[in-house]
């Protein structure tokens, strides 16, 4: 027997929740650019730089009345009309169960209906299975690999390329 999809809402991300997001970004630091411990001062910054909107579009993830991650638009190029998808279930408790599909698909509608956007792109390390996995099965392609594009855990990783375009995401709904 299946379960039903998982339910979030998107909410805006709040000043009392950077704590929270800045430990789980700490605790999942391996699949992210940055490679140093944030802060509270690193949140600080951050919370300020999103609150412009012009490169960056981000959203607290909710589910079963708590926070439970971030989705967002980066690197955001307005003219055009192209962005990067940025995700993660911080709450261990609530990965694995379709909550991240959802709230891709829910930042998928914002970024193409709302937004205005004609590709959405996303950068995945080689050994983030969970996340290629989540790309993939919300129709994001395979675009091609940069080899060595990352340094993290003392070795180098290939980094791989995916979009989707906005009319093969209309034509998939």
């Amino acid at each position: 027997m299946s379960q039903p999809p998982a339910a979030v809402e998107l909410r805006a991300i709040e000043r009392a929740d950077l704590a929270q997001l800045r430990d789980w970004r700490n605790a999942l630091r391996k699949n992210f650019r940055q490679w140093y411990p944030l802060g509270m001062e690193d949140q600080e910054a951050w919370f300020s730089r999103i609150q412009s909107r012009e490169r960056e579009v981000m959203h607290a993830v909710w589910a079963d009345g708590v926070l439970i991650g971030v989705v967002g638009l980066t690197y955001i190029d307005w003219r055009v009309r192209k962005a990067e998808a940025s995700i993660y279930i911080g709450a261990a408790g609530h990965r694995g169960k379709g909550y991240g599909k959802a709230a891709l698909e829910a930042l998928l509608y914002f970024g193409f209906d709302t937004a205005g956007m004609h590709r959405i792109y996303a950068e995945i390390f080689e050994d983030n299975a969970e996340s290629i996995g989540l790309f993939e099965s919300c129709r994001f392609a395979r675009e091609g690999t940069q080899r060595d594009a990352h340094f993290g855990d003392g070795r180098w990783q290939d980094v791989r390329m995916y979009g989707l375009l906005e009319p093969a995401w209309r034509s998939g709904r």
